[in-house]
């Protein structure tokens, strides 16, 4: 499918904005806020759908409520009670005589789907994360990172202990990646030839959506062991074998791998300030001058957060590494700051219609 143009994205953004904005305005207010409050029943919906693998009956067509309970042992009534809600927010459709859909949006909760976001649900109702989330209000007092503060150790200290939700929450990210990445790489003038490192890339999926955008392009993975041995298998997948190197490495404490351009989508905000220093001086420490003789570019591909504008979905994402990180959503200017401190001189900022592109450049 052809990707769609920057300016494109970012106009259908505007318009549902100019629409979502309307709907709030036009409500009235107890409405409005009944609806955005309610919002609590769409998330205790989805827990409940993927622990029961509710939807999986609805793979091979239309069922009643009854006969999802026969096949999954359930209650009947309460089955046609929680469907129901799940087709509110357009997940199923019910027919008149109280049959059951899966809509396209509804299909994600399949666990085999291949796009699924059941294990993104299972980690983002999990114990740890809603304990989180409960203790917010104390961070408004204190500043402390919700997560941490109420737990005791840090969301990647807790995924490490439950290999199912870090599961689930890998393959999320790099779902939501494959979103953007198209974007993305069309509106960046990527070199032909050269090398392309990929810091923090999880298996690689930004990395192998430019690899085949130039053909003439190497690729190094860096991160840790875990995701590096899941790496070599996707790679091969998407027809990488061997034009990506696979490097082990730590975002603080260092990597060995010389690149033209690297990536950085989705890390910084996960830290505060003075961690992203350190990652940004440890990717500086490991760019030498890029093979075309020029700095080397660090790329930082976020949702972009200007201090004064309010907008979904980077405002909700900026509470939620709030309440489960030591991060936030951050401004181009922010990121540059940090980028001069370690040693960085400002580049191109690109709006891709959905990810912005900061650009740094090797001083």
């Amino acid at each position: 499918m052809r990707t769609p143009p920057p300016a494109a994205v970012r106009a259908v953004q505007r318009v549902s904005a100019a629409l979502d904005r309307a709907s709030a305005v036009l409500k009235p207010p107890r409405a409005r806020f009944l609806e955005v409050s309610g919002s609590m029943a769409a998330t205790m919906l989805l827990r409940a759908a993927v622990h029961t693998r509710l939807a999986e009956p609805l793979a091979a067509g239309p069922r009643t409520a009854a006969q999802i309970a026969d096949e999954l042992g359930l209650h009947a009534d309460t089955v046609h009670r929680v469907l129901r809600g799940l087709a509110v927010y357009g997940l199923l459709r019910l027919d008149r005589h109280g049959r059951f859909t899966l809509t396209r949006t509804g299909e994600l909760l399949l666990e085999d789907h291949p796009h699924s976001m059941a294990g993104w649900i299972r980690y983002a109702t999990s114990r740890a994360v809603l304990e989180g989330a409960m203790r917010l209000p104390q961070s408004l007092r204190d500043g402390l990172p919700a997560f941490n503060a109420a737990t005791g150790r840090s969301i990647w200290e807790h995924l490490a202990e439950h290999p199912d939700e870090e599961a689930g929450f890998a393959r999320t990210m790099r779902e939501l990646t494959l979103m953007a990445a198209p974007l993305i790489v069309a509106a960046y003038p990527w070199p032909e030839r050269g090398t392309v490192a990929d810091v923090g890339g999880g298996v690689g999926a930004m990395l192998a959506e430019v690899l085949a955008a130039r053909p003439a392009l190497d690729g190094v993975l860096v991160d840790q062991a875990g995701p590096l041995a899941a790496s070599g298998a996707y790679l091969a997948r998407r027809g990488m074998a061997g034009r990506v190197r696979a490097v082990e490495g730590d975002l603080f404490t260092g990597f060995d791998a010389a690149a033209d351009v690297y990536l950085l989508k989705d890390v910084l905000h996960d830290w505060d300030d003075g961690q992203c220093l350190r990652i940004l001086r440890t990717v500086r420490s490991a760019a030498g001058p890029a093979a075309s003789g020029q700095g080397a570019r660090v790329l930082v591909l976020e949702w972009l957060q200007e201090p004064n504008a309010a907008a979904f979905p980077v405002s909700i994402s900026d509470v939620i590494m709030l309440a489960q990180t030591e991060g936030r959503q951050r401004s181009a200017a922010e990121h540059q700051a940090l980028g001069a401190a370690a040693g960085f001189r400002p580049g191109r900022v690109i709006d891709t219609g959905a990810y912005g592109i900061v650009e740094l450049i090797a001083a």
